[in-house]
């Protein structure tokens, strides 16, 4: 008997399943979009039983087990108007649901961002910016274009193998493990690298200091990153001389310790009231900073410039020839 029972209770429930599954349906259809953009990723949901579907590439949808009664369905994108149907389903009966979007309003409308630009002295402004001139560098009498930076605060430089291939950090920022990966060089407010740490490439491999630079920039902490990109840790650039007053000068440099033999030279003269020439360089060789046996420092650098003002800024043609081993 009690056997009967259990085999008739299961029997019941087994039957109680199947109905409950075939008691389901499956709603589909399809999602176009007027202005004839693709409708794919278009959300289908019923909120009411909490269950949904997102289009194809074609615009299909398919939303599965569905029990039977009435419900609200809903077809949403972003930037177009969302469509809502009322649906009744049947027991056992698939349902078509097709729906057509249309943009929205406020997505035709446009956003207009603007800003308002504050020129401020580096004394009055929050940032911190250092500037280094022809005079101050030459105080320091740096052998290498990385030495320089230890004249500004917070940075540090190792170059022991001489030009190129510099180790610099700043204060702050994690030490990368070579070339400086969070500090970007520039050049005239062009970087010199866009990155600072390519193995066998630094940025200081691509830049030499000389006569024909007339400052030093340094912009140091995360505001810098707002400038360019690769520089949370800051932003150091050299500005060339522009020509603007006519002159020049010469300069040997030679080293006892460690032989070397350096010769600077840049001219520079107003051609007119807006434009103006400026070309230098400089030529060394030398053993360089370790005892070799041999000349491992020959070559030099050529450069020149041609600057056009205007009255809210300037143009400058810009050449550089760089060969130094």
């Amino acid at each position: 008997m009690n056997k009967f029972l259990k085999q008739s209770f299961f029997i019941g429930a087994l039957i109680l399943m199947v109905q409950g599954i075939h008691a389901q349906s499956m709603i589909k259809g399809t999602v176009a979009i007027n202005d004839g953009s693709e409708p794919e990723f278009i959300h289908v949901v019923i909120p009411e039983l909490g269950i949904g579907a997102v289009t194809d590439a074609d615009g299909h949808y398919m939303i599965s087990d569905v029990p039977s009664g009435s419900y609200a369905i809903e077809a949403s994108f972003l930037g177009y108007e969302s469509q809502v149907k009322l649906v009744s389903v049947t027991s056992g009966e698939d349902l078509q649901v097709d729906f057509q979007l249309g943009a929205t309003s406020v997505a035709l409308n446009e956003i207009v961002v603007t800003g308002v630009s504050d020129p401020r002295s580096a004394l009055e402004s929050s940032i911190s910016i250092s500037t280094l001139r022809t005079k101050d560098i030459n105080n320091v009498v740096p052998r290498t274009t990385a030495e320089i930076f230890r004249s500004i605060p917070g940075v540090r430089s190792e170059s022991s193998g001489g030009d190129g291939n510099s180790n610099i950090t700043v204060r702050g920022v994690p030490v990368s493990a070579g070339g400086s990966r969070y500090l970007l060089i520039q050049e005239d407010g062009l970087p010199v690298l866009q990155f600072g740490d390519i193995a066998f490439g630094t940025q200081d491999q691509f830049l030499r200091y000389d006569n024909t630079i007339s400052k030093l920039e340094a912009v140091r902490g995360g505001s810098a990153s707002v400038l360019a990109s690769n520089s949370p840790a800051g932003i150091i650039n050299f500005i060339s001389k522009s020509g603007d007053t006519e002159g020049g000068s010469i300069s040997t440099t030679f080293g006892i310790t460690q032989p070397m033999l350096r010769t600077d030279f840049e001219v520079g003269t107003p051609l007119s009231e807006s434009v103006s020439f400026h070309v230098g360089g400089f030529y060394r060789t030398g053993d360089g900073p370790r005892r070799t046996g041999y000349t491992s420092n020959n070559g030099g650098q050529l450069k020149a410039s041609l600057t056009k003002k205007f009255a809210n800024g300037s143009v400058r043609f810009y050449t550089k020839f760089l060969n130094d081993r």
